[in-house]
C-alpha cells in the first residue's frame, strides 16, 4: 500500500525534483512545497539528514544522501529523468485519495492556474495546464482525471518554446474546474489564489463594471504578488 505521504514525493521528484545513484533532490521557491517535502520523507522514513541550501538563481533545495531512501523510490521507477517518468503502477492501482494526492503534489510543480482577459472582447480566459517532456506522463494523468469526473483537453506539443519537446495537457470550462478546485487544488498559494479568482470570474462578465474591475484589480494584485515572490528570490 501507498501512503499519501510518498504518493507526494514520488510526484514531486519527477516533478522539480531528482534522483541519482547519490541522492534524492527537490528544488522549489515555494516554502510551503520544500516544507511539505521534508515532513513527507521524515514521516515516510524516520529521522534523515537533509542536505539544503540555494543555487545560483536563489532557488531552495533539499537533497537526502541516504541509499535505503534512493533504493525505495527506485522501486516505483527506475528512471526519474522527465522524458522517462509515468504514473508508478502502484499509483494507478492505489484509491483515488492517493492518486489525488500524487496528482496534487505533480500539479504543484508542473501546472499552472492561467487566467487573463481578452483585451477585443473584455473576456476571461481561463485553463489548468500540465507541462511535461513525458508524453507517457499526461496520458496517464488525464486517465485518472477523467475517473475524478474532470474532462481535459487534446494533448498538445508546448508552442510557447521553439525547439522545445515538451507537451501540455489542458483544463477549460467552468464544471471541470470547479471539480479540479473541489477534488485536487493547490498548496502553491499563488496558484490557490488564481483557482479561487478563476471560479469566482464566472459570475463577473464585463457588464457587471463594477464586479468585473474589483476581480480584475485582484488579478493584477495576484500577479504583482507573484513578481514580488519571484525577485525575492534572486
Amino acid at each position: 500500500m501507498v501512503s499519501k505521504e510518498m504518493a507526494r514525493c514520488l510526484a514531486k521528484v519527477s516533478g522539480d525534483g531528482c534522483l541519482c545513484p547519490k541522492y534524492v533532490g527537490y528544488t522549489n521557491t515555494c516554502e510551503e512545497l520544500l516544507k511539505e517535502f521534508k515532513q513527507d520523507i521524515t514521516k515516510e522514513f524516520g529521522k534523515v539528514h537533509f542536505g539544503e541550501g540555494k543555487v545560483n538563481s536563489g532557488t531552495s533545495f533539499i537533497y537526502i544522501y541516504k541509499q535505503f531512501v534512493i533504493k525505495e523510490f527506485l522501486k516505483y521507477l527506475k528512471d526519474f529523468r522527465s522524458k522517462a517518468i509515468f504514473i508508478p503502477n502502484k499509483i494507478k492501482n492505489s484509491s483515488k485519495l492517493i492518486q489525488i494526492e500524487y496528482l496534487r503534489a505533480l500539479y504543484d510543480d508542473e501546472g499552472s492556474a492561467n487566467i487573463r482577459i481578452f483585451n477585443k472582447t473584455k473576456e476571461w480566459k481561463r485553463s489548468i495546464t500540465l507541462v511535461s517532456n513525458s508524453l507517457r506522463l499526461l496520458k496517464d494523468v488525464k486517465k485518472i482525471l477523467k475517473n475524478l469526473g474532470i474532462l481535459s483537453n487534446k494533448i498538445i506539443k508546448n508552442a510557447k518554446v521553439k525547439k522545445d519537446c515538451s507537451n501540455v495537457l489542458a483544463i477549460t470550462g467552468k464544471e471541470n474546474l470547479v471539480k479540479f478546485k473541489e477534488n485536487i487544488g493547490f498548496l502553491h498559494p499563488i496558484r490557490s489564489k488564481r483557482l479561487n479568482l478563476m471560479i469566482r470570474t464566472y459570475n463577473a462578465p464585463h457588464k457587471h463594471k463594477i464586479l468585473f474591475e474589483n476581480l480584475k484589480k485582484e488579478l493584477y494584485n495576484i500577479r504583482e504578488t507573484a513578481n514580488q515572490v519571484s525577485h525575492s528570490k534572486e
